[in-house]
């Protein structure tokens, strides 16, 4: 059983502890939602590598800025997901834009809307599956994201063959689970 001490705070704990100016908790936040502010803007406005960099460096800026201003610490990663769009909104303004780019700001456009949504998803199936057990990162690793037959995922993690399709079922019970939690 972890310690209270080495439990991993809430957001709403995360936020409490940011507001007292805990050097930490920003970290943790940082760490937490860092690679989501990235995708964001990455992936869901279409900025190159260093454009969502920049973006990056606004979102955070404007977090330790207005984080006084969050009315339900539950709410922390929307709040972060518009911010962020805020961020990426105002690049693509002071950088040409696009002409696609919709006029009402609030109104995103289709295609950016679903890579919003992906992002959404990826962000929330990575966050489950970091509560899971070491075994189920391992296994649900090797079978989706490096897409690997049954046979070396067996020799990989030495296991039986035939085990690896039922840590792989059990481990997708375990996630779902998770991510219906977090939604």
């Amino acid at each position: 059983m972890k310690a209270k001490a080495d439990a991993v705070p809430t957001d709403s704990e995360l936020v409490e502890r940011c507001r007292a100016h805990d050097e930490e908790a920003w970290d943790l936040l940082i760490r937490r939602y860092g690679s989501y502010i990235y995708a964001t803007a990455l992936r869901g406005f279409g900025l190159s590598q260093t454009e969502a960099e920049e973006v990056f460096q606004e979102t955070v800026l404007s977090l330790f800025k207005n984080l006084g201003t969050l009315e339900d610490p539950r709410s922390l990663k929307a709040w972060i997901g518009r911010i962020t769009a805020n961020a990426a909104r105002q690049h693509l303004r002071r950088h040409g834009g696009r002409a696609e780019t919709p006029l009402d700001e609030n109104v995103p456009d289709a295609a950016q809307a679903a890579a919003l949504a992906r992002v959404e998803e990826a962000f929330m199936v990575r966050e489950a599956m970091a509560g899971l057990p070491q075994e189920c990162r391992q296994v649900l690793t090797l079978f989706f994201y490096e897409q690997r037959k049954y046979a070396d995922i067996a020799a990989t993690l030495r296991i039986a063959e035939g085990t690896v399709a039922s840590r792989i079922a059990r481990c997708l019970v375990r996630l779902r689970a998770a991510i219906a939690k977090e939604s």
